[in-house]
């Protein structure tokens, strides 16, 4: 069961796996339903916890996003390196 502060991995078709850490998880005025928001390792995500001007946690921009429970697995995931440091 996903909890806040939960070390994940997201896995959205199309899209390159991502890390980082359940941040909240519930209905948002968004859209409806149960969102799992994630603070992402790297700089991957859309905004920094809000949506249209909500709050629902805290985040360094560009590090939230917001996805569906079926798309988020928890489990002991290191972070992920950022390529540009070896440039």
């Amino acid at each position: 069961m996903l909890q806040v502060g939960d070390r994940c991995e997201v896995r959205v078709r199309g899209a390159t796996a991502r890390r980082g850490i359940v941040s909240f998880k519930g209905e948002t005025k968004f859209r409806e339903g149960i969102w799992i928001g994630i603070t992402y390792d790297l700089p991957v995500g859309k905004n920094d916890g809000a949506v249209a001007g909500e709050r629902y946690f805290q985040c360094a921009e560009k590090h939230g996003g917001f996805v569906r429970p079926v798309d988020v697995e928890t489990g002991d995931f290191p972070p992920l390196e950022d390529d540009m440091d070896e440039i």
